[in-house]
């Protein structure tokens, strides 16, 4: 929930004040901005912001170059923030255009929008008819200053013409070694898109030089209609499978092009459930009042750290712990790479798969515990198979209140009463109906939205979900 807007406006003009009295003598006159042929080379300014770089965890709108606002960009910033827009994608040139077509305002927009925390991010039409001129756009950009210091968090390419691989190879290198780490996204079609120019993306390059890949999912498209919601979802999974990248950055670009509410709460509902990293709305010239509305609720579908779950997926396939090459990383992890995973988090030694880390469990009592809640997981036979969310949920915990703990035997010789009983065959198991998340009825676990009903933890652990779990249970 955003804060009370007075006392927000209060923080923020103390934040500005503090701002300037630290800055002094070197705040700049006016904003300015040069051509790259006076710039110096291959200047690094990632992480020179005040701010964390690239996108921010949260909803996003787009505004195009002739749709700035042109006064008041303090309330502006406040109205972005209080319906919940973390990231204000805008539009700096195109291909036929000034590097900065409105300098002033846009250092004004940054200026404003950075008191709020809201990441601002330049992106350009680029046309690549010529690559190194419309690179030198975007280079320009990320290098300009606002009035008091300020710089754009990320550059965004809208890649829509001459997408074949040299094109947008050249450009996107010209890009890369200029900027360094600078945070850059692309702005392509969804793959589902039947434009002639899909075909022939070049999405491993795409994934190679960019840090985030965001589709325009554009459901109401002139070749075809889908719902929102499936359009948006086989959109993202598509892209894992194209990029052959199951760790890739994706933020999604919502229809807004008269798009209604209910449309809009099935996009984020899509984006939730396959796995997108962020998503936002680039609306029909404005945006109004019913979408800023339904952006509003991104909280309600999304989690609340997306990109962070990504980056701690990341860091297990870095450690050969995720050993699949291809894989969606949205869809239900196997509990028995979850047993593993949880090994590796309490530091066990001797376990080196799942079935090694699975005993370990067994012998530390850990399964006997959770079955008595939540059957399912005493099949030892079915490590493949996945777990739901509150038995994952109950075993994590456990499992971290044993760890090192020596479990004696029982008397009689069973490790536990538990075990003598009958486990769940997989036969039981077929007329168990698993209850899955639909329709508007919803409530949030694990940070994702799931059905409002007795069962609704049934639904199966993802691979985010369970890096997520560990990484919480881990503070």
């Amino acid at each position: 929930m955003a804060p009370k807007i007075s006392f927000k406006s209060i923080q923020a003009g103390l934040s500005l004040a503090l701002l300037t009295f630290c800055q002094g003598a070197s705040v700049q006159a006016q904003a300015e901005y040069k051509p790259l042929s006076q710039l110096a080379p291959a200047l690094a300014v990632a992480g020179q912001s005040q701010y964390p770089p690239g996108l921010s965890e949260g909803a996003g709108i787009w505004v195009n170059l002739w749709n700035y606002p042109s006064r008041d960009f303090e309330g502006y910033a406040e109205k972005l923030y209080a319906s919940g827009i973390r990231n204000l994608f805008i539009q700096t040139s195109r291909s036929n255009t000034p590097a900065i077509r409105q300098p002033e305002e846009l250092g004004q927009i940054i200026e404003a929008c950075h008191k709020y925390k809201i990441r601002v991010i330049a992106w350009s039409f680029a046309e690549l008819h010529n690559p190194k001129a419309d690179a030198e756009k975007l280079i320009v950009a990320a290098r300009f200053r606002s009035k008091n210091g300020e710089r754009l968090d990320a550059i965004a390419p809208n890649l829509e013409k001459n997408l074949h691989k040299e094109a947008v190879e050249a450009y996107s290198k010209i890009l890369r070694e200029a900027l360094g780490a600078y945070p850059m996204v692309a702005v392509v079609y969804s793959p589902l898109n039947r434009a002639p120019a899909v075909a022939i993306t070049p999405w491993k390059t795409l994934a190679q030089y960019y840090d985030v890949i965001a589709p325009m999912a554009y459901w109401n498209g002139r070749y075809q209609t889908i719902d929102a919601y499936t359009y948006t979802k086989r959109t993202v999974e598509r892209i894992r499978e194209l990029t052959a990248r199951p760790d890739v950055e994706v933020h999604v670009i919502g229809d807004g092009m008269g798009t209604r509410a209910p449309e809009i709460k099935e996009f984020l509902r899509g984006c939730a459930d396959s796995g997108a990293q962020s998503a936002s709305l680039y609306p029909d010239q404005i945006t109004t009042a019913e979408q800023y509305g339904a952006m509003s609720l991104y909280n309600d579908y999304m989690p609340v750290d997306a990109r962070e779950r990504l980056m701690g997926m990341r860091q297990y396939i870095s450690q050969g712990l995720i050993e699949e090459t291809r894989f969606d990383p949205a869809r239900p992890i196997s509990r028995g790479l979850l047993f593993k995973l949880t090994a590796h988090s309490l530091k066990v030694k001797g376990v080196v798969d799942a079935a090694s880390a699975y005993s370990y469990f067994e012998r530390q009592g850990v399964i006997d515990t959770v079955a008595r809640e939540y059957p399912e997981i005493a099949t030892a036979d079915e490590l493949g198979s996945p777990l739901g969310r509150d038995t994952a949920a109950s075993f994590v915990r456990q499992a971290r209140l044993s760890a090192g703990r020596v479990m004696k035997p029982r008397k009689g010789g069973t490790a536990s009463p538990y075990m003598t009983m009958a486990r769940p065959s997989r036969a039981d198991r077929l007329f168990a109906a698993p209850a899955y998340a639909s329709g508007e009825n919803t409530r949030v676990s694990f940070g994702v939205p799931q059905a409002l009903n007795a069962n609704a933890g049934s639904r199966p652990l993802s691979y985010f979900d369970a890096v997520h779990l560990l990484n919480s249970a881990g503070r």
